[in-house]
């Protein structure tokens, strides 16, 4: 490599009359040493990436080589486990099926209780609602009699009057 961030950061430059402003060419050489430094850490670490994949691949050879082994071995024993896995297969999806259709039933069973209890809760709401309203109505009566001066009859009241 021919340029260090160091030897970016030192670098000085002859000044001549109309030259250009040394802060900013200050500036721009330690921005540029900044990436610079970045990019020589980045390389090392893409380096030092590229020797441990280079590894693993060995790693990954030798293990393609005993799957490989291991694979010839398991197909002998094929047919054996096969028609074991279709007998076990077929056993759990009858226990599968028959919990199921037992937690359908137990679900059907829960929606009819909470749609008992939706059914009480809104009948215990009206009548909360129904003597809300019959306290509010002898509220109105009562201080209408021991207030009329605060409360005083409907202009419709006093037209009968």
């Amino acid at each position: 490599m021919k340029y260090t961030p160091r030897d970016i950061q030192r670098r000085e430059f002859e000044v001549t009359f109309r030259g250009l402003n040394s802060n900013e060419v200050h500036d721009f050489l330690r921005e540029v040493a900044s990436d610079w430094e970045d990019l020589l850490g980045e390389n090392q670490q893409l380096r030092n990436e590229v020797m441990d994949l280079r590894e693993r691949i060995v790693q990954y050879q030798d293990q393609d080589r005993i799957f490989k082994e291991t694979l010839m071995q398991a197909q002998k024993t094929k047919e054996e486990w096969m028609e074991m896995a279709q007998r076990e297969s077929d056993l759990i999806q009858k226990e599968a099926r028959f919990q199921a259709e037992e937690l359908v039933r137990e679900a059907q069973e829960h929606v009819v209780k909470l749609e008992i209890q939706m059914r009480s809760i809104k009948l215990e709401r009206v009548r909360f609602l129904q003597d809300l309203d019959a306290l509010a109505a002898r509220t109105k009566r009562f201080l209408s009699h021991e207030a009329p001066e605060m409360f005083p009859p409907a202009d419709v009241t006093r037209q009968i009057d």
